[in-house]
């Protein structure tokens, strides 16, 4: 459970929070109103995130368990949920009670016939005013994690408050008893006036419209995503996404605005990112990842972030649970010192100043746009003559410094013609994100989201490098230098084949082995499995036994057979063993039982 949240308006605190010290009764309210009591279909479990007042309502973000997920599992969602600040409470018993409060889904995911959900909000911005292919828009970043117990990943999406709005005057969405699934509403059934709307006075309404919102305050519809998916996205256990501040419309020297993202993560990172495509479209996305900074140890988490402007300066407040520090929006200067590796920051704080050749941010470049050169999309501009147009498809491999740097394979140089190696290797100088070569101790550092800035953003940040159809991994003959650099790579056909031979040989190997070791170590006597000699020595043997075991025996009368026993022979009619004839016929020194 977050912590309450509170905002001010017109005099009146609004407060999400929990009542009660086991926290079992979460409410958002403002004196005497409040949410309903111990109902799942108001708040769930909720974990609020931030509050935000515009117009007559105040808007509340927040995740809770999905109470229209019930009947398939257990989900949890993303919220917004919106009161009326001019809400004064049902009549007669519902006068303590909100006769405005409403709530929609936030829908943060991957598009396609499975969409891919980032469930869980963690953060929002300010509302950010301003121009989006041309055309105004108010929109709000938020950052979004997938639950901790499945794939690991964490994305950036804004919501305009137009779509917002539009969610909240849909359907309905409702269920008839606690087994039934939950469906749309239909419009015949929804009362006049339309609950959830702002009224002049909210304690005149029927009795029928603050019924229906008891039950009925979730909306059908989710709120999309603005440019329908997110704009950066990152899937990995080495951190997620936190908090997110932004800097709203940073005009570069050609003219282009852009949204500046500062991404906060619980290890202790700040991300500065933005999206490429949000000043030519409305639709399109192209993520940028300007720089990655470790600004507290690792394993510590950023609790919040601010950007707040001065007339003398800017600055990035970065708060944990115990620190708070101070950041320059930009470090022009320190991380480029070239024409190519500015413009290849992609940063629309830094522009390239031809006078006095140095990478700066000053707000001349708007007045002097001609004098600066600046290409956010591309990265690359024809007025940087220090190196030519780089390869629309560059392959990329990731460093394994602390702070990832990108890397771009070229061919080593041969005194004669050699073939380019198809195996992606580590080259010793490192190159900036288009190709062209930097000073180690002022290339800028680059991110492992930095790929997806050249690429469609997909699960997982990274690309895989894009292999030259018309790269071999042969050499010449007459290049013996160059053959020491290559590697003969078998594939998994190849292993699999050696593999099962090697099992089959050494069955067959086994076998023989086995076979000719027991025919060795067989008694030489027995010749085969169906010779009788040990069995008639066996019997051999029981019959001399037999013969032994007579000569214990006492003679007897007339050979008659003799009872054991008593030693006495039967008579007819009797039985040996009567007590009228139970007398010995001869002496007996000892009986054998």
């Amino acid at each position: 459970m977050a912590g309450p949240l509170g905002q001010r308006t017109d005099g009146d605190l609004y407060v999400a929070t929990v009542a009660q010290f086991s926290g079992a009764d979460p409410l958002i309210y403002r004196e005497p109103l409040r949410t309903e009591q111990f109902n799942f279909e108001h708040l769930n479990a909720p974990s609020f995130v931030s509050s935000i007042h515009h117009g007559d309502y105040v808007y509340f973000f927040f995740r809770e368990t999905a109470v229209e997920y019930i009947n398939c599992g257990k989900a949890v969602y993303s919220r917004v949920a919106r009161v009326c600040t001019k809400d004064k409470g049902g009549p007669h018993k519902f006068r303590n009670r909100w006769t405005s409060f409403l709530k929609a889904r936030l829908n943060c995911s991957l598009p396609g016939e499975f969409p891919f959900y980032f469930n869980e909000i963690q953060s929002t911005s300010h509302i950010v005013d301003g121009l989006y292919g041309g055309k105004p828009a108010q929109l709000i970043y938020a950052v979004f994690t997938t639950p901790t117990n499945s794939i690991s990943g964490s994305a950036v999406c804004a919501f305009r408050l137009e779509d917002i709005l539009k969610t909240f005057d849909g359907a309905f969405k409702g269920h008839e008893d606690v087994n039934f699934n939950w469906l749309p509403v239909q419009n015949s059934k929804v009362p006049e006036p339309r609950p959830g709307q702002c009224v002049n006075d909210s304690r005149t309404l029927p009795e029928q419209t603050v019924n229906f919102i008891k039950n009925h305050n979730l909306m059908d519809q989710s709120v999309p995503a603005f440019w329908g998916k997110p704009i950066v996205i990152y899937t990995g256990f080495k951190y997620r996404y936190t908090h997110i501040a932004v800097d709203p419309q940073i005009e570069t020297a050609n003219g282009e605005k852009f949204d500046v993202l500062f991404i906060g993560t619980d290890n202790g990172k700040v991300i500065k990112a933005l999206n490429g495509g949000s000043d030519g479209s409305a639709h399109r996305v192209i993520p940028i990842i300007i720089e990655e900074m470790f600004v507290f140890p690792a394993r510590i988490p950023i609790s919040n972030l601010l950007v707040y402007h001065t007339m003398s300066e800017a600055k990035l407040v970065v708060v944990s649970q115990d620190e708070i520090l101070t950041l320059p929006l930009q470090r022009c200067g320190k991380l480029a010192r070239t024409c190519s590796t500015c413009v290849a920051l992609r940063d629309p704080y830094c522009a390239w100043d031809m006078n006095q050749r140095i990478c700066t941010s000053s707000k001349q470049r708007i007045l002097k746009s001609d004098k600066f050169v600046q290409n956010i999309v591309d990265g690359w501009d024809a007025r940087c003559p220090e190196d030519p147009k780089p390869s629309t498809s560059p392959i990329t491999v990731p460093s394994t410094t602390a702070m990832p740097t990108e890397h771009t394979l070229t061919c080593p140089p041969c005194p004669i013609k050699c073939v380019c190696p198809s195996v992606p290797a580590y080259v010793d100088n490192e190159v900036d994100q288009v190709g062209r070569p930097l000073n180690k101790e002022t290339s800028p550092q680059r991110s492992p989201h930095q790929s997806a800035s050249r690429h469609d953003n997909h699960l997982g940040g990274r690309p895989t490098p894009q292999e030259d159809p018309d790269i071999r991994p042969n050499v010449i003959p007459d290049a013996p230098d160059a053959a020491r650099d290559y590697h003969l790579i078998y594939t998994a056909e190849t292993l699999a084949i050696a593999v099962t031979s090697s099992i089959v040989s050494s069955l067959v190997v086994g076998f023989i082995s086995g076979y000719i070791f027991s025919r060795r170590c067989r008694n030489e006597e027995i010749e085969s499995p169906y010779d009788e000699g040990p069995y008639l020595e066996q019997q051999h043997n029981a019959r001399m036994d037999h013969r032994n075991l007579d000569t214990f025996l006492p003679a007897t009368v007339n050979n008659k057979p003799i009872n054991l026993v008593l030693n006495v022979p039967p008579k007819s009619g009797k039985t040996a063993n009567s007590s009228a004839d139970n007398k010995p016929i001869q002496k007996v020194k000892k009986i054998y039982l």
